[in-house]
């Protein structure tokens, strides 16, 4: 299994991923009017997914690959690899200390209490 892991990891292109039988959840839990918009709102998330990971494949290290593919060597869906890698090291939605930029410019009035940063411990 690692074996395979590192194979995905190491190639030019994103997994294929079957998009129609992801997207055909998404009509369970909701109205039968509104399946189809859906089903195709899915379909239009996932081809925008994967467009921008062909676009950025080789831009990810093999280490953030190999840590967003499933178990089974192949992600969930495309979606939901795109924002793993996103969020690995690197990626546009990391928070190393380097990437932090202050919320606000200098001299700019404070924050109101809702939109102050949260701390991620207690």
């Amino acid at each position: 299994m690692i074996a395979a892991l590192a194979l995905i990891a190491l190639t030019s292109a994103p997994p294929a991923i079957d998009m129609a039988a992801i997207c055909k959840d998404a009509q369970a839990t909701v109205l039968p009017e509104d399946r189809q918009a859906a089903y195709d709102g899915c379909v239009l998330d996932e081809q925008n997914a994967r467009d921008k990971l062909k676009a950025k494949w080789g831009h990810y290290s093999a280490a953030a690959r190999s840590a967003c593919v499933g178990d089974g060597g192949v992600a969930q869906s495309y979606v939901e690899l795109w924002t793993c890698l996103e969020m690995q090291p690197g990626g546009s939605l990391s928070l190393q200390s380097s990437d932090r930029e202050p919320i606000s410019p200098p001299g700019s009035p404070p924050l109101p209490p809702h939109a102050q940063p949260r701390g991620t411990g207690p």
